[in-house]
């Protein structure tokens, strides 16, 4: 976990006066920024490969950037309502013969 501090620019005094919640909320933060700025990256390289295919195409075609390569991160997250999420742990519940949802009974499934 130091190492990974030191990765942040932390100094050693302000990594042991960090609590865990905050040390996580600055690796958190450091992850999205490198992230947006990826996703920022691919999404302009997308754009100039549809740019550089629109001469290419048919005169009516209606090229977009989005319909050139969609990513992971805007395709739509499927939404599972509560009785599906209750259907499906009740469904693992049984095929794991877990009698009911105690620490007990699940920690019966590691050992």
């Amino acid at each position: 976990m130091e190492a990974v501090a030191y990765g942040l620019d932390l100094l050693p005094k302000d990594f042991w006066d960090l609590t865990f919640h905050e040390f996580f909320c600055i690796q958190k933060g450091r992850n999205d920024r490198l992230e947006m700025a990826m996703r920022t990256e691919w999404e302009r390289t997308r754009w100039l490969a549809c740019v550089l295919l629109q001469p290419h195409t048919k005169k009516n075609s209606n090229l977009t950037p989005q319909k050139l390569v969609r990513f992971e991160w805007e395709k739509k997250v499927e939404k599972i309502d509560k009785e599906e999420r209750k259907k499906r742990a009740d469904y693992a519940l049984k095929k794991y013969k877990i009698e009911d949802g105690t620490e007990e009974s699940i920690g019966q499934i590691k050992s």
